[in-house]
C-alpha cells in the first residue's frame, strides 16, 4: 500500500476512537505518520532484498507483538491514549499491507512461513505518475503482468479511504 493509503486509513480509524479536538488531530496525524507511515522505513533498510520484497518481520504481525506493544506500553505510561495512538496505525499499516498482493511472512522473524505473492486484493499503484516512486510502481504492473496476477489498483482504495474519512469527519462534527 502507498503512504497516502496508510496515513488516511490509520487517520480515519483514530478518529473513530478519539474525539475531535486540536491536541487529538494533532496526536492522531503525528502517530498515523510515525506508526502508519514511517514503519516502511525498513524498506531503505533491507538492501539486500529484491525490489519487490522489502517489507521484514517489523511490517508482520509479530513485528506490532514484538516492537508495536512495548513502544505502546511505554508511551502509555506518559499518557494512556498513546496505546492505541501507537497499535492503531501500526495494525491499521499490516492489515493494509495484507490486502495487497505482496508475500508476506505472517510467523516472521519464527518462520517462513508465508504468503504467497499475488494474494491479495489489491496491486500497488501511484496517484502521481511523474513521482519517484512511479518507477516502482511501472515495474509492479509490469511484475503482474507477467505472472498473470488479479487484483484492482489500490487507488480504489484511495477513494473509499477519502470517502471513508470524510463521513467520519461529518459525524464526528454534526
Amino acid at each position: 500500500m502507498n503512504k497516502l493509503n496508510h496515513f488516511l486509513f490509520s487517520l480515519a480509524v483514530c478518529l473513530i476512537i478519539f474525539d475531535i479536538n486540536l491536541k487529538n488531530l494533532a496526536l492522531i496525524i503525528i502517530f498515523s505518520f510515525l506508526f502508519g507511515i514511517a514503519i516502511d522505513i525498513d524498506h531503505v533498510i533491507n538492501k539486500k532484498a529484491p525490489w519487490y520484497r522489502k517489507r521484514t518481520w517489523v511490517q508482520e504481525p509479530f513485528g506490532l507483538i514484538i516492537l508495536g506493544v512495548p513502544i505502546a506500553l511505554l508511551l502509555g505510561l506518559i499518557d494512556k491514549k498513546f496505546i492505541l495512538l501507537v497499535l492503531i496505525p501500526y495494525s491499521t499499516h499490516i492489515i493494509l499491507d495484507y490486502l495487497c498482493i505482496f508475500e508476506a511472512f505472517p510467523l516472521a522473524p519464527f518462520s517462513k512461513v508465508k504468503k504467497k505473492e499475488g494474494k491479495g486484493l489489491f496491486i500497488p499503484d501511484s496517484l502521481f505518475s511523474k513521482s519517484n516512486v512511479y518507477k516502482i510502481y511501472k515495474m509492479w504492473k509490469e511484475r503482474v503482468m507477467k505472472k498473470n496476477i488479479n487484483g484492482i489498483s489500490e487507488n480504489y482504495f484511495t477513494v473509499f479511504c477519502i470517502v471513508f474519512l470524510s463521513i467520519i469527519l461529518i459525524l464526528k462534527i454534526i
